[in-house]
């Protein structure tokens, strides 16, 4: 604060409250009209956070601070005030600098006349940064609310679920005013996440573009995170590198969020980027959460259309084939001379994974189904002894039906002459789905067991493996590869359509 001293005689005996002023964060300045001289800036420097001297006493140094975006209202206001004699009230942000963001002032003054006849604009200066970060922080949360609300009644009345996507990565776009927005959707063979729905990308990427779900990727390390990610400078920072795809649109700042699924697998990543250095707000990340979870229901809403419809159309075609299925497995269970009781109980079994198969594809009405679901499901019996290792990838509701059966038998037959007929024996499961050499889909299941027992089943002899060759030689035109030499391998390799 200028020594009060310097202040126009008539006001020295204000001190005090000058002083108070200054306490208050207050500043006070008096601007000479006739001659357009701010004579008197008390505090002027402190509440505009300026180092001292800043102010030569000069209304063109008051104006350098002013944000030059926000000096022709605020110009406007003192032009009015003087021309009229209204008080006048005007709200800006000071001037741009390197080292620290534009404060948010609020200056409220008038004309003042003295007793000689001299013309002073006289007003108070007070920092209202924090009372405009609310306020703003308000309307943000609001215009979210809106946001929320319509994209919700926009998707309850939509069957298009693309539109959907579509209409929330632009409503993200558009409410947190950012470049980038986007839907990737986890791919069958869940190795991968689609670029289904997006804003502001090079064109021809979504729907084509895909993202790798390694820890190393943004959408990857979303997957595994329980809370949502931001990322404040993509450039330095060390829990993942980010996809190409963000490196390639120079993306720094940004935050994603999963998008929940059906059942445990999520349906994909709603991320949002920013080219520039941004700052999220809690609200922006429940905003966010928000869409996620819109866009959840929409696609749950659209699996429960797509299982009705396939319902009465399915029920028939699958009936046929269940039927067909059991005459397969009676004939090569009673079909050669062996124990009836014994070929009874391999029957019932038989039916019995079957039947766990036909209850986890209903489930899903006939559609895509889990593999480990599938498998946890079929192996219930000897779970706790079997690793199993692959993504849960979905597979074609009639490839789950003989997929079930055929992890069914190779558990029976390790029961009877592997690892899981030994005490504390373990066996391990893996899968995979990749493209041959033709770009088909090929699914390929490799079932390992450390003991190997010499025995006609294991021949090719024995039903059990007479069934794996129906199902998996024949009907499905597969391969299956042996190997004894450290214990048993069996591999399997199956075509998928689609």
């Amino acid at each position: 604060m200028k020594n009060v001293e310097e202040t126009p005689g008539f006001l020295r005996e204000s001190a005090p409250l000058l002083e108070g002023l200054h306490l208050g964060g207050v500043g006070v300045w008096r601007w000479r009209v006739d001659s357009d001289d701010l004579r008197w800036t008390p505090n002027l420097e402190e509440v505009h956070a300026l180092p001292g001297g800043s102010f030569d006493g000069t209304l063109s140094s008051f104006r350098r601070d002013v944000h030059p975006d926000d000096m022709a209202p605020v110009w406007a206001a003192i032009r009015h005030s003087v021309e009229t004699g209204e008080p006048y009230c005007a709200v800006y942000r000071t001037a741009p600098a390197e080292d620290r963001p534009p404060l948010w002032i609020e200056a409220s003054g008038g004309l003042v006349t003295a007793p000689d006849g001299t013309r002073y604009l006289t007003g108070v200066c007070t920092d209202v940064s924090e009372r405009v970060r609310n306020e703003e922080e308000l309307q943000r949360r609001l215009r979210q609310q809106q946001a929320v609300v319509s994209l919700g009644s926009f998707a309850l009345a939509e069957d298009d679920f693309q539109k959907v996507l579509d209409r929330a990565v632009t409503v993200a776009a558009e409410v947190l005013d950012l470049p980038l927005t986007k839907i990737l959707q986890f791919a069958n063979a869940a190795d991968h996440l689609t670029l289904s729905a997006g804003i502001g990308w090079k064109p021809g990427l979504v729907g084509v573009a895909a993202v790798g779900i390694e820890r190393e990727s943004q959408a990857g390390f979303t997957l595994i995170s329980p809370d949502p990610v931001i990322v404040h400078d993509l450039r330095t920072e060390t829990r993942f590198n980010g996809p190409q795809l963000l490196h390639d649109h120079d993306v720094r700042s940004g935050m994603s969020v999963i998008i929940p699924g059906v059942d445990r697998r999520p349906f994909g990543v709603f991320g949002v980027h920013s080219r520039d250095l941004r700052h999220f707000a809690e609200a922006d990340v429940e905003f966010l959460l928000s869409l996620a979870n819109i866009v959840a229901n929409s696609a749950r809403h659209r699996a429960a259309a797509d299982q009705r419809m396939l319902l009465l159309r399915e029920m028939a075609h699958r009936a046929g084939n269940m039927l067909q299925l059991v005459s397969t497995i009676a004939n090569q269970t009673f079909g050669f001379d062996r124990d009836v009781n014994e070929a009874k109980r391999a029957f019932n079994e038989r039916l019995a994974s079957l039947s766990r198969a036909n209850f986890l594809v209903a489930q899903g009405g006939w559609t895509s189904t889990r593999v480990v679901a599938l498998i946890e499901e079929a192996l219930q019996p000897f779970r706790e002894r079997i690793g199993l290792a692959g993504r849960d990838i979905l597979l074609p509701p009639d490839l789950c039906f003989d997929l079930g059966l055929i992890v069914h038998e190779l558990a029976t037959n390790s029961a009877k002459y592997g690892s899981l007929g030994a005490p504390a024996g373990e066996v391990a499961l893996r899968w995979t789905l990749g493209s041959g050499m033709e770009g088909q889909r090929r699914f390929t299941l490799v079932w390992d067991d450390p003991l190997s027992v010499e025995d006609t089943n294991r021949q090719g002899t024995g039903f059990g493996s007479r069934l794996l060759t129906a199902l998996i030689e024949r009907k499905w035109r597969g391969e299956i590869v042996v190997e004894r030499e450290n214990g048993y391998r069996f591999t399997c390799v199956i075509p998928v359509d689609g």
